[in-house]
């Protein structure tokens, strides 16, 4: 076993701001002489944090890589870290900047430029979870009774994880954001986010823009979008809000505390603003509202503005050409997610009831991992043996499934911990010889981590790493 100190740097790009975190991982790398190569995360030490930036757009939704790099070259500089050390990273873009082709952008700056990086478009449930990890909710959960809801409020959402005994039990997302509406020092009114006007039309509000509003009005709006927020989260009856993404499926348990983070988080922290240019210092209704969740008796998470992202860390394997079923052309594979589904309950196989699981994790990972029309690792766990009939039925609700969530995808990718890849592959290729078909076995997984898959090495081995979130 060898223990090493790597670099690693968290880069968290939303809809308003754009920060950078850089830390020190410890990590642990065992190298048995019968099991496959291993690394664990056992410390981190964040070493530098950036200024909070806003987020460099060339339209409403397109970031502006020119300036992004040229922003990361200061920051890089202002922390004293050459490229070159930098082993791993994650990369997350939220909010209504989370477009793929921004991401892709991204990735190809950074591929020549550092070391392995997790580049990824958080869905909006994936970012509140990050976001209750980061800000310290989830390990607050493990320490006080009752559920906690993180609300991670941005430019653009307010992404809400609801934490219970240290995990994140549910996730959900408002229309809610400081850069909703934007308003100049004197009060005309630029931009009215189109998610706002059935809310503003429900509450008859007159605001339009190329109006001018005073305090009271903006201060008005500032508390009923507060009032939307937390009376959704005290009032366990209560499905459907005009500002919910999605209307939810079960009603709430009851919440104990409700934390902030995000820069509406932040600027709770700071002085209520008392007049119309104090409001509006930004060019939007952000301190109004962080005023309106503390009067209203939200509280501010530990970490606010940086609870996002921090940083990644790596866990690297290789595996044996004799248990995989590879389609050789879809390679080489970077940052696919990867979603866990139990294959038996309570030691038990039945069809059906894996088909209900399977299509209800690959209907979440849509929205945790805003990866619609793109592959995504389905991790196959929880079950001892497999036989004939079991692996036909399995290969049978994997392929039908699969094709109904992700159509467009450009393969199919399974995870086994049994040593099955070759026979699921086969019997998966079987129903449908054009599609590209890809299964391995003998991977350590955890969920809401991402997979690459190299090109094959020697005979049919490929090189595998499963990256892992870290913050």
């Amino acid at each position: 076993m060898t223990t090493r100190w790597i670099t690693s740097i968290g880069l968290d790009i939303g809809t308003s701001t754009t920060k950078l975190i850089v830390s020190e991982l410890l990590v642990n790398q065992i190298n048995g002489a019968f099991s496959l190569p291993s690394c664990d995360i056992v410390d981190r030490k964040v070493t530098y944090q950036s200024e909070i930036y806003t987020t460099p757009l060339k339209t409403e939704v397109e970031i502006d890589v020119e300036a992004l790099s040229e922003l990361l070259q200061v920051e890089y500089q202002k922390a004293n870290v050459a490229l070159q050390a930098v082993e791993s990273g994650a990369v997350i873009i939220t909010g209504e900047t989370a477009r793929k082709e921004n991401a892709e952008k991204i990735l190809h700056y950074l591929a020549n430029r550092a070391g392995d990086f997790v580049v990824a478009t958080a869905g909006a449930d994936l970012e509140g979870m990050l976001a209750a990890k980061g800000s310290g909710a989830v390990a607050l959960s493990e320490e006080t009774e009752g559920v906690i809801a993180n609300v991670d409020v941005g430019g653009g959402t307010a992404n809400v994880a609801l934490c219970e005994d240290g995990k994140v039990i549910g996730a959900f997302t408002f229309h809610i954001g400081g850069r909703l509406v934007r308003i100049q020092e004197g009060g005309r009114v630029d931009y009215i986010s189109p998610f706002l006007q059935p809310f503003l039309k429900e509450y008859q509000s007159t605001m339009q823009v190329g109006r001018t509003i005073d305090f009271e009005q903006a201060a008005v709006l500032s508390d009923r979008l507060a009032d939307e927020l937390l009376s959704f989260l005290k009032e366990r009856d209560r499905a459907s809000s005009v500002l919910l993404l999605a209307t939810l499926s079960k009603s709430l348990p009851t919440i104990e505390k409700v934390l902030i983070s995000g820069g509406i988080g932040k600027m709770m922290n700071e002085h209520s603003p008392t007049t119309l240019k104090e409001a509006v210092a930004f060019g939007d209704i952000g301190p109004l509202l962080a005023a309106s969740l503390r009067k209203k008796g939200a509280e501010a998470a530990p970490e606010t503005a940086r609870a996002t992202v921090i940083g990644a860390g790596m866990q690297n394997t290789e595996i044996s050409g004799a248990t995989v079923y590879i389609a050789e052309d879809c390679l080489p594979l970077k940052n696919i997610p990867i979603v866990k589904v139990d294959v038996e309950k309570n030691g038990v196989w039945n069809e059906l009831s894996f088909v209900k699981r399977l299509q209800s994790t690959l209907s979440q990972a849509n929205t945790i991992f805003d990866c619609e029309g793109q592959a995504t690792a389905i991790a196959l766990q929880a079950f001892t043996t497999c036989t004939y009939t079991m692996l036909q039925e399995l290969a049978e609700a994997l392929y039908k499934s699969y094709m109904n969530f992700f159509s467009q995808a450009s393969c199919l990718i399974v995870l086994c911990e049994q040593d099955l890849a070759k026979a699921l592959g086969q019997a998966i290729q079987k129903r449908n010889k054009a599609l590209k078909v890809i299964v391995l076995d003998g991977i350590d997984f955890t969920y809401g981590d991402y997979i690459d898959i190299g090109m094959k090495t020697v005979g049919e081995a490929v090189t595998v790493s499963v990256k892992t979130l870290a913050f």
